[in-house]
Protein backbone atom coordinates (compact mmCIF):
# COMPACT_ATOMS: atom_id res chain seq x y z
CA UNK A 1 0.00 0.00 0.00
CA UNK A 2 2.98 2.14 1.09
CA UNK A 3 4.53 1.79 -2.30
CA UNK A 4 1.45 2.60 -4.51
CA UNK A 5 1.22 5.63 -2.55
CA UNK A 6 4.53 6.67 -3.25
CA UNK A 7 3.82 5.44 -7.01
CA UNK A 8 0.99 7.96 -6.85
CA UNK A 9 2.90 11.24 -5.73
CA UNK A 10 5.51 10.84 -8.09
CA UNK A 11 3.25 10.67 -10.71
CA UNK A 12 1.49 13.56 -9.66
CA UNK A 13 4.42 15.68 -8.88
CA UNK A 14 5.83 14.78 -12.38
CA UNK A 15 2.24 15.93 -13.59
CA UNK A 16 2.58 19.34 -12.18
CA UNK A 17 6.06 19.64 -13.40
CA UNK A 18 5.20 18.71 -16.71
CA UNK A 19 2.13 21.22 -16.75
CA UNK A 20 4.13 23.98 -15.25
CA UNK A 21 6.74 23.78 -17.51
CA UNK A 22 4.12 23.84 -20.98
CA UNK A 23 2.44 26.84 -18.99
CA UNK A 24 5.75 28.94 -18.37
CA UNK A 25 6.91 28.37 -22.13
CA UNK A 26 3.34 29.37 -23.27
CA UNK A 27 3.33 32.41 -21.41
CA UNK A 28 6.96 33.44 -22.05
CA UNK A 29 5.81 33.20 -26.13
CA UNK A 30 2.63 35.19 -25.11
CA UNK A 31 4.58 37.61 -23.38
CA UNK A 32 7.41 38.48 -25.56
CA UNK A 33 6.61 39.61 -28.96
CA UNK A 34 8.65 38.06 -31.42
CA UNK A 35 9.31 40.29 -35.04
CA UNK A 36 8.28 38.66 -37.98
CA UNK A 37 11.60 37.97 -40.31
CA UNK A 38 12.83 40.64 -42.26
CA UNK A 39 11.53 40.63 -45.96
CA UNK A 40 14.52 42.01 -48.36
CA UNK A 41 12.98 44.01 -51.13
CA UNK A 42 14.36 45.55 -53.65
CA UNK A 43 14.55 49.01 -52.40
CA UNK A 44 17.25 51.58 -52.59
CA UNK A 45 18.65 52.36 -48.95
CA UNK A 46 21.10 55.34 -50.05
CA UNK A 47 22.07 57.29 -52.89
CA UNK A 48 24.10 59.85 -53.68
CA UNK A 49 24.72 62.25 -56.82
CA UNK A 50 27.72 62.97 -59.05
CA UNK A 51 29.43 60.11 -57.72
CA UNK A 52 33.07 58.94 -58.49
CA UNK A 53 34.30 55.50 -57.81
CA UNK A 54 38.52 54.56 -58.36
CA UNK A 55 40.32 51.80 -58.12
CA UNK A 56 43.38 51.59 -57.66
CA UNK A 57 46.80 49.40 -57.59
CA UNK A 58 49.34 47.64 -55.33
CA UNK A 59 51.09 50.97 -55.71
CA UNK A 60 48.59 53.33 -55.15
CA UNK A 61 47.94 54.57 -59.13
CA UNK A 62 44.67 54.81 -60.46
CA UNK A 63 43.59 51.92 -63.18
CA UNK A 64 39.64 52.44 -62.67
CA UNK A 65 37.17 55.15 -62.46
CA UNK A 66 33.55 54.91 -62.39
CA UNK A 67 31.45 58.46 -62.97
CA UNK A 68 27.85 58.76 -62.80
CA UNK A 69 24.92 61.29 -62.33
CA UNK A 70 23.17 59.27 -59.84
CA UNK A 71 24.35 56.45 -57.93
CA UNK A 72 21.33 54.05 -55.79
CA UNK A 73 22.62 51.08 -53.57
CA UNK A 74 20.23 47.87 -52.80
CA UNK A 75 20.61 45.99 -49.90
CA UNK A 76 18.99 42.33 -51.16
CA UNK A 77 21.22 42.02 -53.33
CA UNK A 78 24.33 44.55 -52.53
CA UNK A 79 24.16 46.07 -56.01
CA UNK A 80 24.38 49.82 -56.90
CA UNK A 81 22.16 51.11 -60.02
CA UNK A 82 24.36 54.35 -61.68
CA UNK A 83 22.49 56.61 -64.33
CA UNK A 84 24.56 57.96 -66.77
CA UNK A 85 27.68 56.00 -66.22
CA UNK A 86 31.31 56.34 -67.89
CA UNK A 87 33.95 54.11 -66.49
CA UNK A 88 37.33 54.28 -67.62
CA UNK A 89 40.17 51.85 -67.90
CA UNK A 90 43.29 53.81 -66.88
CA UNK A 91 46.06 51.28 -67.15
CA UNK A 92 49.70 52.61 -68.26
CA UNK A 93 50.68 49.56 -70.36
CA UNK A 94 47.33 49.88 -72.61
CA UNK A 95 45.39 52.61 -74.14
CA UNK A 96 42.73 54.30 -72.78
CA UNK A 97 39.49 52.47 -72.68
CA UNK A 98 35.94 54.23 -71.87
CA UNK A 99 32.68 52.52 -72.11
CA UNK A 100 29.08 54.47 -71.39
CA UNK A 101 25.54 53.65 -71.91
CA UNK A 102 22.37 54.93 -69.78
CA UNK A 103 22.25 53.36 -66.74
CA UNK A 104 24.33 50.35 -65.08
CA UNK A 105 24.27 47.91 -62.35
CA UNK A 106 27.26 47.25 -60.40
CA UNK A 107 27.62 43.97 -58.52
CA UNK A 108 30.67 42.21 -56.29
CA UNK A 109 32.02 45.22 -54.82
CA UNK A 110 32.79 46.65 -58.27
CA UNK A 111 34.51 44.16 -60.33
CA UNK A 112 31.27 43.37 -62.30
CA UNK A 113 29.36 46.33 -64.47
CA UNK A 114 26.58 45.48 -66.13
CA UNK A 115 26.23 48.77 -68.57
CA UNK A 116 22.59 49.08 -70.09
CA UNK A 117 20.98 50.72 -73.23
CA UNK A 118 23.32 52.15 -76.06
CA UNK A 119 26.01 50.72 -74.07
CA UNK A 120 29.70 51.70 -76.10
CA UNK A 121 32.86 50.57 -75.39
CA UNK A 122 36.00 52.28 -77.20
CA UNK A 123 39.61 51.99 -77.14
CA UNK A 124 41.36 54.92 -78.01
CA UNK A 125 44.27 54.80 -80.73
CA UNK A 126 47.93 55.05 -79.87
CA UNK A 127 51.10 54.67 -82.60
CA UNK A 128 50.13 50.97 -83.67
CA UNK A 129 46.52 51.01 -83.31
CA UNK A 130 43.38 52.44 -84.83
CA UNK A 131 40.30 53.57 -82.25
CA UNK A 132 38.23 50.54 -81.86
CA UNK A 133 34.47 50.95 -81.38
CA UNK A 134 31.70 48.42 -79.82
CA UNK A 135 28.59 49.32 -79.73
CA UNK A 136 25.51 46.76 -78.18
CA UNK A 137 22.03 47.40 -76.14
CA UNK A 138 24.49 45.61 -73.00
CA UNK A 139 28.20 44.84 -71.65
CA UNK A 140 29.18 43.31 -68.96
CA UNK A 141 32.79 44.71 -67.96
CA UNK A 142 34.77 42.21 -65.62
CA UNK A 143 37.22 44.50 -63.82
CA UNK A 144 39.66 42.26 -62.51
CA UNK A 145 40.50 40.32 -65.38
CA UNK A 146 40.02 43.66 -68.09
CA UNK A 147 37.00 42.19 -70.41
CA UNK A 148 34.07 42.80 -71.85
CA UNK A 149 31.37 40.84 -73.59
CA UNK A 150 28.22 40.51 -74.75
CA UNK A 151 25.57 38.22 -75.93
CA UNK A 152 23.72 40.24 -77.82
CA UNK A 153 24.03 41.98 -81.23
CA UNK A 154 27.06 44.13 -81.75
CA UNK A 155 28.59 46.19 -84.21
CA UNK A 156 32.53 46.98 -83.87
CA UNK A 157 34.49 49.72 -85.84
CA UNK A 158 38.52 50.02 -86.28
CA UNK A 159 39.58 52.23 -88.73
CA UNK A 160 37.68 51.98 -91.84
CA UNK A 161 36.72 47.71 -91.03
CA UNK A 162 33.44 47.43 -89.40
CA UNK A 163 32.33 44.09 -88.31
CA UNK A 164 28.59 42.83 -86.90
CA UNK A 165 27.48 39.45 -85.27
CA UNK A 166 25.90 38.25 -82.21
CA UNK A 167 27.85 37.81 -79.17
CA UNK A 168 31.22 39.55 -78.87
CA UNK A 169 34.17 39.48 -75.95
CA UNK A 170 37.06 42.25 -75.95
CA UNK A 171 39.97 41.45 -74.01
CA UNK A 172 41.63 44.83 -73.03
CA UNK A 173 44.85 43.27 -71.90
CA UNK A 174 45.51 41.59 -75.14
CA UNK A 175 43.81 44.22 -77.61
CA UNK A 176 41.61 41.42 -79.32
CA UNK A 177 38.43 41.33 -80.15
CA UNK A 178 36.45 37.82 -80.32
CA UNK A 179 33.11 37.96 -81.98
CA UNK A 180 30.58 34.36 -81.29
CA UNK A 181 28.80 34.67 -84.78
CA UNK A 182 29.61 37.25 -87.68
CA UNK A 183 26.72 37.92 -89.59
CA UNK A 184 28.16 40.97 -92.13
CA UNK A 185 32.08 42.06 -92.46
CA UNK A 186 33.48 44.65 -94.12
CA UNK A 187 37.73 44.72 -94.26
CA UNK A 188 38.83 47.94 -95.99
CA UNK A 189 40.81 46.75 -99.54
CA UNK A 190 45.04 46.62 -98.69
CA UNK A 191 45.11 49.64 -101.18
CA UNK A 192 42.75 51.77 -99.05
CA UNK A 193 43.78 51.39 -95.55
CA UNK A 194 45.70 54.04 -93.40
CA UNK A 195 49.54 53.00 -93.39
CA UNK A 196 49.09 54.01 -89.64
CA UNK A 197 46.35 51.12 -89.36
CA UNK A 198 47.99 47.94 -89.18
CA UNK A 199 45.67 44.61 -89.99
CA UNK A 200 46.42 43.21 -86.03
CA UNK A 201 43.73 46.46 -85.27
CA UNK A 202 41.52 45.29 -87.29
CA UNK A 203 38.59 43.26 -85.87
CA UNK A 204 39.07 39.60 -85.54
CA UNK A 205 36.79 37.08 -86.75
Amino acid sequence: MKERFALIVSFVILTSLVMGTWWAAEYSQRAVDIDPPVRLTHERDNWAKQIVLVRTNEHGVVIHRLEGDLMEHFPDDKSYDVVRPRAFALKSDNPLTIATSRTATVYDEGDRIVMKGDAIVLRLGDIKRQPLNFRTEAVTMLIKEDLAYTDLPAIATSGRSRMSGTGMRYNNATQQLDVFKSTDVEIAPKDKIDSTEPAASRPKR
